[in-house]
């Protein structure tokens, strides 16, 4: 068993005003552009085992050598990021850690041996997920996510943009057409 599960790839937030977050990592962290997905779509979803239909915007920027996510739940049914977004904050919040391994799953059986349980899990059309916690911390939510071809090259997308970013185009558009 290793050390760690793996080098932490991002770092992500909770919010109730996706918009107002943009801007505020844009033009107070420098943090941009910014991939929105509007209404993001779950093959399958579970929340503590349990079904789970999720309508969350989610967007993501690359800056300071690390991938941030932005998410805010549309709806009200059951799920973690229902459950977040009824905390004490006022804009946005940290909500979790993602480390992107090389082998999901040896990696997902290294974290249950290490104690974590799955919160909320699921899939998208760039592959498998999950968030895990664990007692030992337990204000500390972990995501794993699949390292697929199509999800790779989203991060590069989304890194190979920050990396040349002007700060003048908060939001990409015209890149999931």
């Amino acid at each position: 068993m290793s050390l760690n599960l793996g080098r932490i790839t991002q770092i992500a937030f909770m919010t109730r005003d996706i918009q107002a977050s943009i801007e505020h990592f844009a033009d107070d962290l420098g943090i941009g552009p910014w991939f929105v997905l509007e209404r993001s779509v779950f093959s399958h979803s579970t929340y503590r085992g349990a079904p789970s239909t999720v309508d969350l915007t989610t967007a993501f920027a690359f800056g300071r050598g690390m991938e941030f996510e932005l998410m805010q739940v549309n709806n009200d049914e059951p799920s973690m990021w229902r459950d977040a977004a009824k905390g004490d904050f006022v804009r946005e919040r940290f909500h979790h850690w993602c480390i992107w391994p090389q082998d999901y799953d040896a990696t997902l059986a290294d974290a249950r041996a290490r104690g974590y349980e799955t919160l909320q899990e699921g899939a998208t059309p760039r592959g498998r997920f999950i968030y895990l916690t664990n007692t030992r911390s337990p204000d500390e939510v972990l995501e794993l996510t699949e390292s697929t071809p199509e999800r790779r090259a989203f991060q590069k997308l989304v890194a190979d943009a920050g990396a040349n970013w002007d700060g003048r185009e908060h939001i990409r558009t015209g890149w999931n057409s």
